[in-house]
Order: C-alpha cells, then structure tokens, then sequence
C-alpha cells in the first residue's frame, strides 16, 4: 500500500530490511487469548466513544444531535474521532521518544554509532515502524474520513445539485461554482491527509526528544510537557473557533482567518471542515475562507516538511552523542 502511494520506499523502510525486522521483532505476535481480549476492549472503547459521542451531540439527550442525518452523524462520530485523532498522535510521540535511552540501557547504542549509518538507520526505522504498529488506528481515521467525505458528496446532490452554489452565493469573495468544486477538493484532500502527515511529525518530534533526553525520569517528564501542551492548543483552537463563530470573540479578518486555519491543520486536522453547512459557515464569517481548504494543503505538506527535517535534526543530536 506505502509503494502504492509514494512509489519506491527507501531500503530501511522495508520489511525485509534487518533493522526493521528488529524493530517490529520487539512487539512480538500474541497469544490467541490476548488478542481476543483486545478486540473485546476495542469493542467496548468504540462503545463507549459512539455513546460519549451522542451524548455530546445531543447536549445530554436535551436536543436532537442535528438537522438532518448528515449532521447528526457527523456531530456524533465528531468527539470520538477527535479523541482517536489526538491519541495516534499521542501513541506516535510516546513510542519514539525514548529510543536513545532504550538503546542505551541495552547498550546497544555506542555499537550503532560505530556503524555506518548506525544510528541513522536506527531512528529512521523507529519512525517508520510507528506507522506499522499503529496500523490499526490509522485504518479507523482513514475509513472515518473517506464515509465523511462520502457525506459530503451525498451533501452535494440536495437542492437538485445546487446546494454549493447556495452555499457560496454572498460569500467574500464570490467565485465561480467550478472554482468552488476545486477548492472543496482541496479541502477534503487536506483532511485526508492531516492525520498522516501529523503523526509523521509527531513521531519525528519524539525522536527529537529521544536525541536530546536520555535518562527515564526526564524523559517521562518531557513528555508529559509535550503531550499537555499539544492538548492544550487543540482545546485552546477549538474554543476559540467557537466563541469566534459564535459572536462571542471578536477579531480581525486577518487573524480570523488564521484561526480558522489553525483549528484545521493544528486543531482537529480538518475534521470540522468535513461537515459542509459547517464549513459553509466559515465562508459566510470568515472572508478568503473558502480559500481555507488551499491553505490546509499547504500546512500538511509543511507538517511533512518538519517531520523530515526534525528527524535530520534528531539524527545528527543522536550521532553526536
């Protein structure tokens, strides 16, 4: 599926590749019984998300949870999506941000600096491997979003074909209705892709931690610090876009649209956006927001920008001892 996507992958990022083979050898298959026991637990996490979830849609079952069935079921799966979201990006942090301390505790560390590429080839696999183990957890986030863009496609059909021109009609500024089918395009293609890129530079970032925090007790507290401060910017963006649709937050045009552009791409990763009277809502607010979706391409390829970069950076840290 990876050579699928983004053609021929580098040689330690495939399976066959010893390193690699170490690296996903450490998480060794489990017995019959405990796979089952995990499948009950994800059963009732999933049970218990849609239930929180309606909860929360319906305000505590004091009012229906949308409009129509599209919102309804957006605003339902809303929550425990955003949870799923910031817990892959959780997981992918956690699980690399401790490699160099792992490594030096088995020793192993000062033998792979020795080695060409050692070190390098280490990390780099850490990093891909993060996409294997949570394979799972993608596959949830990937699904949910192509049944919401599904929706939103469906969305598209009411008013005889033309709900995105009513949508659009008034807006700032007014573009053409084929304009409007590419930048919702880019929309939806941001939110696919957000998650992806967000983990790639979540796992990049742990790495960065790894390199420069080797000792057990700092590094628990580092990541403790990161961790937190990832949750509250994500709280922070989302009541700030609330209170800011609301009235209740005045702001310039200017920083409301980089609000707005920071709840997609920091925030909830574009899951907002994916419901369209919602995202509608945005252009009617916020002027140049239909322009959003453009812009959210652009901080998924920077999110991958980073990603690389940190990890170049946590490479050379880590060489350097």
């Amino acid at each position: 599926m990876i050579r699928a996507l983004i053609g021929e992958v580098p040689t330690w990022a495939r399976r066959e590749h010893p390193m690699l083979r170490y690296e996903l050898g450490k998480s060794p298959e489990p017995r019959r019984s405990i796979r089952l026991l995990r499948a009950l637990g994800v059963v009732l996490l999933f049970g218990v998300l849609a239930g929180a979830g309606y909860l929360i849609a319906t305000n505590m079952l004091t009012q229906s949870a949308g409009q129509t069935l599209v919102e309804s079921l957006h605003y339902i799966a809303y929550f425990p999506l955003l949870f799923l979201q910031f817990a892959a990006g959780t997981a992918a942090f956690t699980m690399t941000a401790d490699v160099v301390g792992e490594e030096l505790r088995r020793q192993n560390w000062d033998n792979l600096r020795a080695t060409a590429n050692g070190a390098e080839i280490a990390l780099r696999t850490r990093w891909f491997a993060v996409f294997f183990r949570l394979r799972g957890l993608i596959g949830v986030l990937v699904v949910s979003r192509v049944i919401l863009i599904g929706l939103i496609l469906y969305e598209l059909t009411a008013f005889q074909g033309r709900y995105l021109d009513l949508l659009t009609f008034g807006i700032t500024p007014e573009v053409a209705l084929p304009v409007a089918v590419v930048l919702l395009a880019f929309m939806m293609t941001a939110a696919f892709l957000l998650p992806l890129t967000g983990m790639a530079f979540d796992a990049a970032l742990g790495l960065l931690v790894s390199a420069y925090v080797h000792k057990r007790t700092f590094s628990t507290l580092a990541q403790f610090l990161v961790i937190l401060a990832r949750f509250g910017v994500m709280i922070g963006l989302l009541l700030a876009a609330r209170d800011y649709l609301a009235g209740a937050l005045t702001l310039s045009d200017p920083l409301g649209w980089l609000l707005m552009w920071g709840l997609g791409g920091a925030g909830d990763q574009g899951l907002a956006y994916l419901l369209l009277s919602r995202f509608a809502e945005v252009w009617a607010t916020v002027p140049y927001g239909i322009f959003l979706g453009l812009a959210l391409i652009g901080f998924a390829f920077l999110q991958a920008w980073l990603a690389e970069h940190v990890l170049h950076l946590a490479v050379r840290r880590a060489q350097r001892g």
